[in-house]
């Protein structure tokens, strides 16, 4: 698979601030409990999901960009 090059942060309710080196494009990734916020810093979009299966109300964040949004999975497309 390939990768998104850069750093994707995001903050969960349990962990606090997290971050995730050169993420995989296509999987879906799963949050501890509930993310509440990222910043994208990759350069491809994130799309965050309110489930844990990466299927239930996509929000896309684009490079660059940040968002405050409750989610439980995101995926790299």
């Amino acid at each position: 698979m390939s990768r998104a090059e850069g750093t994707f942060y995001y903050v969960d309710l349990v962990g606090g601030s997290q971050m995730i080196e050169d993420p995989e494009i296509g999987d879906c990734h799963l949050v501890s409990t509930l993310g509440t916020s990222v910043y994208n810093a990759t350069n491809a979009t994130v799309v965050l999901y309110t489930d844990t299966s990466c299927a239930v109300l996509a929000n896309p964040v684009p490079p660059g960009s940040s968002i405050t949004f409750l989610f439980k999975s995101f995926r790299f497309v």
